[in-house]
């Protein structure tokens, strides 16, 4: 039989998920529809520049951004989920994997480098 704590941490961890990656379909495939009415040119660039663009670029912008940080997103529901049900070392844990995340994505950012 599953604990209660694992059942709100599965169940929080879904819904985190499944929204997450809702918002970014769902972004990204407005950008495009946008761009193809518009017979707007959509290509690789960064994504803070796509996301100053406006326009097909910045719903793309905004999808692609949904979908990268989704995993901090269910990072932070199951630190928050694991604290509430007294399992602080796993919360611990969870914080510490999304500390990493974070530092991994801000370094990405960093070393991109002019494009």
């Amino acid at each position: 039989m599953e604990s209660r704590a694992g059942t709100d941490l599965g169940r929080a961890i879904a819904l985190v998920l499944r929204g997450g990656t809702i918002l970014a379909v769902a972004g990204i495939g407005a950008g495009f529809l946008l761009a193809i009415f518009n017979d707007a040119e959509v290509g690789p660039a960064p994504l803070v520049t796509m996301l100053r663009a406006g326009g097909a670029d910045a719903l793309i912008g905004a999808g692609l951004l949904a979908m990268t940080l989704t995993p901090a997103a269910a990072l932070v529901a199951a630190a928050v989920v694991l604290a509430r049900t007294g399992e602080r070392r796993r919360a611990i844990i969870a914080c510490l994997v999304l500390l990493l995340l974070l530092v991994g994505l801000a370094a990405a950012a960093l070393l991109q480098g002019p494009s």
